[in-house]
């Protein structure tokens, strides 16, 4: 079983712990002692198993999305062994689509430090965010109009800068994938850009720091990393897939439960 899959096993018994009161622990394996789940009727997919008293919860395992990429899968082991060395607690980290994971120095070591020292400061199932370096683009292209067009992350907010600058520019913030949640973080990047725009003559470039927010959360156990994440490629352009395997699963599930003794 995939990391990804054990990490999202234990986080709905968490969500059923906080939200339904179910006390469920999770067994090493289903029906046994080992270390690995067995394999159920569906195509091979992993069955999981919890107790809440004489209660049993049982799933089957499966990813919308798998990952077919070796040297991705590559990459994201090695730095989840950077990440998890003599760091006391079990964490997840989430990539978001389309951001790619680092695969050279000095950006493989600064991405390990960054990730470790938030992931250091959560408490048992707290989440946050890692704070990433990252780094916006502006040019002014006329003294006309009043638009910034905009490119990456912040291109679902364009409108809000309308009628505070003056000119045209063009912004690019493909590096920045992820926002954090507050509103006045994104209200005070808005607000560096509108004031980044009058010190600008046409045809002048200007950057603008700052950070990409990765969501790291603190699972149940004392070690491991799970990096939640997919090529860039692949999770960009995987809605589709995503459809398309959903639909598989629940037809192979509806068969399952219409199959007689099949756990």
């Amino acid at each position: 079983m995939t990391s990804e899959l054990d990490a999202a096993f234990d986080l709905f018994l968490y969500w059923l712990r906080e939200t339904r009161s179910l006390a469920f622990q999770r067994n090493s394996s289903l029906g046994g002692s080992g270390s690995q789940p067995d394999t159920g009727a569906e195509g091979g997919a992993p069955l999981v198993s919890a107790r809440d008293g004489n209660t049993r919860l049982t799933a089957s395992l499966r990813s919308l999305l798998p990952s077919q990429d070796a040297k991705f899968e590559r990459q994201r082991e090695m730095l989840e062994s950077l990440i998890a060395h003599d760091l006391p607690a079990r964490v997840a980290l989430w990539c978001p689509a389309g951001a790619d994971l680092p695969s050279e120095e000095p950006d493989v070591s600064e991405f390990g430090a960054i990730v470790r020292q938030s992931a250091l400061k959560l408490g048992p199932h707290e989440r946050s965010y890692v704070q990433l370096p990252a780094k916006l683009f502006l040019r002014k292209n006329s003294e006309s109009g009043n638009v910034i067009s905009v490119t990456g992350g912040l291109n679902p907010h364009w409108a809000r800068f309308t009628d505070r600058v003056r000119g045209q520019y063009d912004l690019d913030s493909t590096q920045l994938h992820r926002l954090p949640e507050s509103a006045e973080h994104l209200e005070a990047l808005l607000n560096a850009v509108v004031e980044k725009t009058q010190t600008l003559d046409v045809g002048q470039y200007a950057t603008i720091d700052t950070i990409d927010a990765w969501t790291v959360q603190r699972l149940s156990g004392d070690s491991g990393v799970t990096i939640v994440g997919l090529p860039s490629p692949v999770a960009v352009e995987g809605g589709i897939a995503v459809r398309r395997n959903l639909r598989r699963i629940l037809a192979d599930t509806i068969a399952l439960r219409e199959t007689p003794d099949t756990l």
